[in-house]
This record gives structure tokens, C-alpha cells and sequence, in this order.
């Protein structure tokens, strides 16, 4: 078999992976959009238990925002839900081109960095959510009537969601450069300082513009890349 015919093989079985999980994510999306509006009832919660403390409201500027905001929070809901099988297209596709050992180590780096994204998600839901509202909200001023825009409130979670469910990759991304010999242990040792520059601007740009929310993830990236540093020394030593 030529190389040519060999790549195009892989091509086609790529493509097959994208299409199987494409598939699972709309049937897991049509089935939630039914409870898009409890879904979104659910995420909205944190909020609007810090705003009955100021008589405030979630209002909607738009007439679509009611019916676009909770499909568009359900699609997040039905992607991450979709993880493990689209996960599980790419371990199968990767996976013959590995050794025994290195599929096993890829697995459970898969399965790993799904757990973790939740986890980072579950984070930002009981722990972000409701800091960042409650001192928000304890600074409006009494004579002003506080009302949040349904669809800021969506950008506002979903960059959350992303920013916290990604750094909770750190630990991961940070052992398997040091497992596969990408990158030293002591280069992450030698050039922390920068990386705890790297952690406030990674902060800065994937959240809202408050300086809470960017102070939390920048000492969350933090804690999360000396987490992998320990992980990889317990296990290459």
C-alpha cells in the first residue's frame, strides 16, 4: 500500500470520528433543548441568589436572547456531555499508532482531562460564581436599580466555563511534556517566574473584565501548574 493511500485512510477514518461525534452531539442536544429552559434556570441560579439581596433582575434587550440564551447554554451542556465519546473517537484513532504502553498512558490521559474539565466547571459553578456575584453586587450603590442583560450574563459564563475547564488541563499538559520528553522537569522549574506572568495574562484575556475572576483563574493556572510539577516527580522518580 502506498503512503499516499495510507494517509488518505486515515483521512477518511478522521473523518469518520468527526462525523460519529457530530452525530452523538445533536442527538444529545435535541434531547436536553427540551429542558433548555431549566438547564438554563439551573446556571442562573448563583445570580439570582445574590440579586434578591438588591431587588435586582435579569432582564433581556432582545426579543430572541429568552429563547437563543438557554439552547446556547444547553449546547455547552450537551458538548461537554458529548466529551467522553468524542474522546473516545480520537483514542480510537490514535491509538494504533501506539505502543502498548502509550496507549494505555493516553487513555488515561483522556479520561483524566474529561474529569478535570468537569471538575473546573463544577469550580467555577459553586466556588467562582458565587464570590464574583456577591461582591459585585454588595458595590451597587443603593439609589441605582440593578439589572443584568440575559445574553451578557451567557458571555459572562461561558468564557468562565472555558477559561477554568482549560486550566484544569495544566496539570495534564504539564506531565505528559515531561512523560514524553517534550520538555524538561527543570525548564518549568527554572522559568516559574514567567509562568506566573504567563498565569495573570492568561487571566486577563479569558475572563470577563473584573479583576476578580482574573485574579481567581491567574492563581487557579498557578496551583494547577505546580500541581503537575509534584504529579511528575512523584511518578518519574
Amino acid at each position: 500500500m502506498s503512503k499516499i493511500n495510507i494517509f488518505f485512510g486515515h483521512l477518511f477514518e478522521f473523518r469518520e470520528a468527526i462525523i460519529k461525534s457530530l452525530i452523538i452531539f445533536l442527538f444529545i442536544f435535541v434531547a436536553l433543548s427540551l429542558f433548555s429552559n431549566n438547564i438554563y434556570e439551573f446556571f442562573s441560579e448563583p445570580l439570582l441568589n445574590q440579586l434578591t439581596n438588591k431587588n435586582g433582575t435579569v432582564i433581556s434587550t432582545k426579543l430572541t436572547a429568552t429563547f437563543i440564551v438557554p439552547l446556547k447554554i444547553t449546547a455547552i451542556c450537551s458538548f461537554i456531555a458529548s466529551l467522553p465519546f468524542i474522546f473516545y473517537q480520537l483514542w480510537k484513532f490514535v491509538s494504533p499508532g501506539l505502543y502498548k504502553k502509550e496507549r494505555k498512558l493516553f487513555g488515561y490521559l483522556l479520561i483524566s482531562g474529561f474529569w478535570l474539565f468537569i471538575l473546573g466547571v463544577i469550580f467555577v459553578y459553586l466556588i467562582i460564581f458565587p464570590v464574583i456575584f456577591k461582591f459585585f453586587i454588595s458595590m451597587t450603590p443603593n439609589n441605582v436599580d440593578l439589572m443584568i442583560d440575559i445574553s451578557y450574563y451567557l458571555d459572562m459564563i461561558m468564557s468562565l466555563f472555558l477559561a477554568f475547564g482549560f486550566a484544569f488541563q495544566i496539570p495534564i499538559f504539564v506531565f505528559s511534556s515531561i512523560r514524553f520528553k517534550w520538555v524538561k522537569l527543570e525548564f518549568y522549574n527554572k522559568n516559574r517566574p514567567y509562568i506566573i506572568v504567563l498565569a495573570f495574562i492568561f487571566g486577563a484575556i479569558f475572563t470577563p473584565p473584573d479583576i476578580i475572576s482574573q485574579i481567581l483563574l491567574a492563581l487557579a493556572v498557578l496551583i494547577l501548574y505546580e500541581t503537575g510539577l509534584i504529579l511528575s516527580k512523584k511518578i518519574m522518580n
